[in-house]
């Protein structure tokens, strides 16, 4: 039994079959939703009413977003567009790359600086103990 359910697993199974297969036979006509060159999963689980695991759990279900994802992408996007969709999503990969170097850069500035100003602090100190007095 599927938990909290009242179902077999089997039988919450072919519910979500049907449902995903219900929402492709509706969406027909229209793109189905991306996140650049990918489907978008969540998406697409939630307008079926089931979670986006399930296109883990289900291999029907897994099987029937591939077959429609295959025919989509090839209604709707043309070679020249699946680059371009390619390029823009690795050219944002690197955009956050490169956004996350510069901040490492500016941190190991910040932690040298920070290391440099304690070692002085230290050599302070170390002359307040010694002497009692503060340069």
């Amino acid at each position: 039994m599927a938990r909290g359910t009242g179902k077999s697993g089997a039988a919450v199974a072919a519910e979500h079959v049907d449902a995903l297969l219900e929402y492709l036979e509706t969406h027909g006509g229209r793109p189905l939703p991306r996140r650049g060159v990918d489907l978008n999963k969540t998406q697409i689980a939630t307008e079926c009413g089931f979670d986006r695991q399930v296109f883990r759990t289900n291999p029907r279900c897994a099987e029937l977003l591939r077959e429609a994802d295959e025919q989509d992408r090839i209604a709707y996007l043309d070679r020249l567009a699946q680059a371009e969709m390619s390029r823009e999503h690795k050219a944002a990969g690197d955009a956050k790359v490169h956004a996350l170097e510069e901040k490492l850069l500016r941190c190991s500035a910040e932690n040298q600086a920070l290391k440099r100003r304690l070692a002085q602090l230290a050599r302070v100190e170390a002359l307040l103990a010694e002497t009692g007095r503060l340069p």
